[in-house]
């Protein structure tokens, strides 16, 4: 027995020993870095291997731990490896950590704070830094075209400063704004253009607020799609968000300087192939001769000048960029102060864009719980721009005539035979620049309460300025009268933000991310404009309204709009497997009417990592494997301001006797108290999957949307004093599927070859309408069409073309219509759906090739089942009742010689052609968007200790287009924004393709 008892107390004393609990007891501390940069690592974790024993480091990145002297320490920090080490009797041990090779721990910023991209639960896209620059552009939004599954972007409008339009996951609304969110380091602004320019006839182009910002200052955009991504953006979150994050400086022993320079020359990507002199003198012969009249040129050889007024209109345009950072720091301060200057001129004379900015981003930590981010930006661009009707006129005008006379002074065509004011005197004598000053800036302190707790607060002005300067000269056959006019429009948002973020892993198993906030937002415009007519000269401009001999009455307005709200969101992962992401908003605006001044916006995902379960470890081949689902909801408050309640507006007149002029005031409008958002109702599944040691990843999502109470003018009795109220009444719904899949095809030591692409597919249709009749017409477009093109109805597309089919052509060369209701007759009532303006497809490829230092990039972009109504057809090539020019294939036409019955185009005539589906034409495309070669100069071999790195490049943009449409280019919307009026091709500015070459450098 005693034996028994030694034995037994020799082996607990030999367990005891062994214990690192019971061994000797020592205190570890040091510091944990970034290996790339020697930045310290704040929050990373520390942790005695086989125990709960752990700690973190603090702002500083320096930590303290207790541990056993033969224990081991774990490191590990989010986006890097984790690496472990022997403590050794060691009191102090500094650890470097490398970043990891793994996509799925990198970070992605989200709304109001970032996630590990493996722990996201919603549907989120990233566009890179050097997706954005791999092309020249004038702003940001240009960048996500083709790249991101699900969003469209349409540059329908080419003219330098030009609005893109950015649809994600297709359009929500009828009468309020389809635009997404835009969050500039954490600042919201909305793309809302404060011209408010919704003129169709000769009114300008829209302007781009957002093209102040330089494309060059962007690190990376996170585009929000699904409702568990943007409900933390409530009422504001309907038509998606778009996270913009620019660069920012490093902890370094050493600042860096960069600069960028490029040069590109721009022409015209498709000329118009149009008749030339005895083409036209013969249509016009046939014009009076097909109803019996005489030729009107008895000899047509006499006419020898053959003038194509696009050569005088168009022009070889270039464009250049400059970009000058500095950045670096230490490990309590970085900055990072860039500068840029952008020249664009367009392709039509007299128009350009010129932009100017200064970015500022300084990093500052003032002990080892505070520290204060600050951003502000400062941008100037000028836009020169041109009128509507100026390119109409060069497609349409005869090439009999000539613009300038034997003097080289601008013929007076006025009064000459198939004339008309000269287009090209008309192109000089009209001007109309824009200039938008910007001042964007916030600050941000952040103080540590606790590890992994965090409190935030963000004051914020974004500072917006339109001035625009309208001039009509003499001697305008268009404008008799010279005019000027000039509109100056101010707007400045206020916002405030506090935000408590935790964020904390508990044990090996549990991770919790979690943010509620506080937010505040004020938006504030002022807008006046004066005119007058009638200038004696046109020396001064805009510059001496007094001068004018007509002064019209001056117009002037300020609006203020308020949003406060409270939002939380919490993302919990156990085991990396299970994900749980609940998201709540709840807004409170100055929009929305008295009964409805609060809304509420909830959301939840979760998500499934398949490739962490044991039955998926014989699957060698997979590295990972995510199956995720969200449903919530999300509002649309761009519903214009006071639209809730009574307005009233100023009338001018005169009463009394003698006379005397008054001012009065009239109601209208019908206040509603129940007038609210619009609600989008988002469901999505998706899944995210990566194989063969992360060489191929694919993503697809399925979703559909819903969205509710539609904003609606409901027509009313007249004895109201009203023709309609505005209420939320009718609904839309959007569904569809998105796939994106990329991949490395070959992975060398001088060689690599990445391939990507994506396609999606959106339906959209009014499933309700607040009218009676179930359906109803956008506005007209103007002459010589004068009627509305877009139908919006149950059942349908949103915005769909409207008009009659055609039927070949009659016995003696008129178009013939079919009779769709089988009445016997052609009427209205024949007219049907033509088409959609909004692609059910759209897709993107891009391949990048390198070989040592050379980079070849090929990137492709494209849309299918689309329509657009060309109205330059309608007016020029098909519609042969003016004196006109058409284009060359009118040709084909019926003639009383041939009396073909299969001719593309009728016969030349004084009747009125229908809106049909010969104007409603096929814009699918396939482009190749960019072409890229660079080479990364061997800089080592120079040695140059002051040059870090060097690239020269060339690239081409818009090089190829395959197309079946008319016109200049099939990638047009002239009205914008505008959501009735869709698809449009009247005189739009035309895209161009450009061939740029430029360098950058880097210096230690």
């Amino acid at each position: 027995m005693k034996r028994i008892y030694a034995i037994f107390g020799i082996l607990l004393l030999c367990w005891c020993l062994g214990s690192p609990q019971l061994m000797a007891q020592q205190k570890v501390t040091g510091t944990i870095t970034a290996a790339s940069d020697n930045t310290v690592l704040p929050g990373a974790s520390v942790l005695v291997k086989g125990t709960s024993t752990g700690s973190t480091t603090d702002a500083n990145g320096k930590f303290s731990i207790t541990a056993p002297s033969n224990a081991t320490l774990v490191f590990s920090f989010i986006g890097y490896k984790t690496i472990e080490m022997a403590v050794g009797g060691k009191s102090v041990i500094n650890v470097s950590l490398q970043p990891t090779d793994n996509a799925l721990e990198e970070v992605v910023v989200v709304g109001y704070g970032t996630s590990l991209k493996k722990d996201l639960s919603g549907s989120i896209a990233t566009v890179s830094a050097e997706d954005i620059k791999s092309l020249p552009i004038t702003s940001f939004e240009q960048g996500m075209q083709g790249r991101v599954a699900g969003v469209q972007v349409m540059q329908g409008n080419s003219a330098p400063g030009g609005a893109p339009q950015v649809r994600i996951r297709g359009a929500n609304t009828v009468l309020g704004g389809n635009e997404p969110l835009y969050i500039i380091d954490g600042v919201p602004v909305y793309n809302s253009d404060l011209e408010n320019n919704s003129n169709l006839n000769v009114g300008t182009q829209p302007s781009n607020a957002l093209a102040s910002i330089n494309p060059n200052d962007i690190v990376s955009m996170e585009i929000l799609k699904d409702a568990s991504a943007t409900a933390i953006y409530g009422a504001r979150g309907a038509n998606g968000v778009v996270i913009i994050t620019t660069k920012r400086g490093k902890a370094s022993d050493r600042g860096k300087i960069s600069f960028e320079a490029y040069y590109g020359v721009q022409e015209i990507s498709n000329k118009l192939k149009l008749m030339n002199t005895q083409d036209f003198i013969k249509i016009l012969n046939e014009r009076t001769t097909n109803f019996g009249g005489a030729p009107r040129y008895a000899d047509p050889s006499q006419y020898t000048t053959n003038t194509d007024w696009q050569d005088f209109f168009f022009r070889k345009a270039p464009m250049t960029n400059y970009t000058l950072n500095f950045s670096g720091g230490s490990d309590k301060n970085q900055y990072s102060v860039s500068g840029n200057w952008f020249s664009q001129e367009g392709v039509i004379q007299e128009t350009n864009f010129n932009r100017g900015s200064v970015r500022v981003n300084l990093d500052n930590r003032l002990n080892d719980k505070f520290k204060v981010a600050t951003s502000v930006t400062a941008s100037r661009s000028t836009n020169n721009r041109s009128l509507n009707y100026v390119l109409m006129n060069a497609m349409s005008f005869s090439p009999l005539l000539s613009p300038y006379d034997q003097n080289g002074n601008f013929s007076n065509l006025n009064t000459a035979d198939t004339g008309g004011e000269n287009p090209v005197e008309a192109l000089y004598k009209t001007s109309d620049k824009l200039t938008v000053d910007r001042f964007l800036g916030n600050v941000l302190g952040e103080y540590t309460i606790a590890n992994g707790l965090t409190y935030s607060v963000r004051l914020a002005m974004d500072n917006l300025t339109q001035h625009n300067d309208i001039y009509v000269k003499k001697g305008s056959f268009i404008f008799p009268s010279p005019g000027a006019t000039v509109k100056e429009n101010k707007g400045t948002n206020y916002v405030i933000e506090h935000l408590i973020s935790y964020k904390k892993a508990f044990g090996q198993k549990h991770r919790l991310n979690a943010t509620v906030g506080y937010t505040w937002q004020e938006n504030n415009t002022i807008f006046f404009q004066q005119s007058g007519t009638g200038f004696q000269f046109d020396d001064f401009g805009t510059y001496n309204l007094g001068a004018a001999a007509i002064t019209n009455p001056n117009q002037s307005y300020k609006n203020k709009s308020t949003l406060l709200s409270y939002l939380g969101r919490a993302n919990y992962v156990f085991d990396d497997k299970y994900i749980l992401t609940l998201t709540g908003r709840a807004d409170g605006s100055s929009r929305f009417g008295d009964n409805n001044k609060w809304g509420f916006f909830p959301s939840g995902a979760v998500a499934w990592r398949l490739s962490k379960e044991n039955f998926m470890k014989s699957l060698t081949f997979i590295d990972d494997l995510k199956i995720r689902t969200s449903y919530g909801m999300t509002g649309n408050q761009e519903i214009g301001l006071y639209n809730s309640i009574s307005r009233f507006s100023s009338v001018q007149g005169v009463m009394g006797s003698p006379l005397v002029a008054y001012v009065g005031y009239v109601p209208t409008s019908l206040a509603n108290p129940d007038l609210k958002w619009e609600i989008n109702k988002q469901f999505d599944i998706g899944f995210d999957l990566a194989v063969l040691k992360n060489r191929f990843s694919l993503t697809a999502d399925y979703y559909r949307k819903r969205t509710e109470d539609l904003l609606a003018n409901l027509p009313i009795p007249g004895s109201s004093g009203f023709s309609t109220i505005l209420i939320n009444s009718g609904s839309i719904e959007n569904k569809g599927f998105e796939v994106a899949l990329n991949t490395t095809a070959i992975e060398t030591k001088n060689l690599s070859w990445k391939i990507g692409g994506n396609i999606s597919r959106n339906e959209t249709k009014v499933l309700k309408l607040a009218v009676a009749t179930r359906q109803f017409f956008a506005p007209n477009i103007p002459s010589p069409i004068d009627r509305p093109v877009n139908i919006i109805r149950e059942g349908d597309v949103l915005s769909a073309f409207w008009g009659y089919k055609e039927d070949g052509l009659t016995e003696n060369g008129d178009i013939k219509y079919k009779d769709l209701n089988g009445d016997g007759k052609v009427d209205g009532n024949d007219q049907t759906i033509l088409g959609s303006p909004f692609p059910n497809l759209l897709y993107g490829f891009n391949s990048n090739l390198n070989y040592k230092g050379f980079t070849l990039t090929v990137f492709l972009q494209g849309v299918a089942g689309v329509k657009v109504f060309n109205s330059n057809d309608f007016m020029i090539a098909n519609s042969m009742t003016r004196i006109s020019n058409q284009l060359e294939e009118v040709n084909d036409r019926w003639t009383p010689e041939n009396r073909n019955p299969n001719a593309k185009y009728p016969r030349a005539s004084t009747t009125q052609l229908l809106v049909s589906d010969r104007f409603v034409q096929d814009a699918d495309y396939l482009r190749l968007k960019n072409v890229l070669l660079s080479y990364n100069l061997p800089v080592t071999k120079f040695g140059l200790k002051w040059l870090e790195g060097a690239k020269v490049y060339v690239s081409g943009q818009n090089l190829l287009t395959f197309t079946k449409y008319h016109g200049y280019d099939p990638e047009v919307s002239q009205t914008g924004s505008n959501s009735l009026v869709k698809g449009l091709d009247r005189g739009s500015y035309p895209a161009n393709k450009t061939i740029t070459v430029g360098f950058n450098l880097s210096l230690k």
